[in-house]
């Protein structure tokens, strides 16, 4: 009988070998940190999202703490902002369905914008044990760019036409899915949506566990 790895599939007929997972939004409640550091959801998710526009813009890495701090000067928050958010960071915690994503018993991986400190961090409070961690800082490049999805594909040690791409954010799926990847976007954000039929949308993480 064929294990649940060799099997697992996306639509019939197509084997996934591996899955890359997006760390910050499609395992971790991170809004939740950045709202409590902003002082409101708007801000924090403005402040959130300045700072994704940010490494968009940038491509190659530059320090994403630098950019948090950039942004939150732009957007007039508190001083002490940067600090509470980095505090806060030590309790991110998981969405309540990311552990199904370990369920499928295929390897997996996370991909994260992050810098390589907070993404530990963030991994270790997952609860849950991936291949490897992937990060801009580690590759040098910021997603959307090509080459962090293919060194995530590369730490898998699989193929990536048969690699499962699980993003959190809009953006992250389009950019996985123009890399050629096979993706499905977990929509944690109501006001984010892909626009792209080949980019199939579910609400929880057991959804993609269902599918595959």
């Amino acid at each position: 009988m064929p294990s649940m790895a060799q099997d697992a599939r996306v639509r019939p007929g197509r084997l996934v070998k591996g899955m890359l997972v997006d760390l910050l939004m499609a395992v971790m409640d991170s809004p939740t940190v950045w709202t409590a550091a902003a002082g409101s959801p708007d801000r924090g998710l403005a402040w959130r999202d300045a700072v994704t526009a940010s490494m968009i813009r940038s491509a190659s890495y530059v320090s994403f703490e630098d950019l948090v701090a950039t942004a939150a000067l732009a957007l007039d928050l508190p001083s002490r902002a940067n600090d509470d958010l980095f505090d806060a960071w030590r309790d991110i915690r998981p969405w309540p369905d990311s552990r199904a994503i370990a369920d499928l018993g295929l390897p997996y991986a996370f991909v994260t914008n992050t810098s390589t400190t907070l993404a530990r961090i963030a991994a270790e409070r997952s609860g849950l044990t991936p291949k490897a961690v992937v990060t801009a800082e580690g590759v040098g490049w910021f997603k959307p760019h090509p080459r962090i999805y293919e060194a995530g594909c590369q730490a898998l040690g699989v193929s990536p036409k048969d690699v499962l791409y699980v993003a959190g954010s809009a953006f992250d799926a389009i950019g996985a899915r123009r890399f050629g990847l096979r993706t499905v976007f977990v929509g944690r954000r109501p006001d984010q949506v892909t626009n792209d039929p080949a980019i199939r949308t579910v609400g929880s993480m057991r959804d993609v566990a269902i599918d595959t």
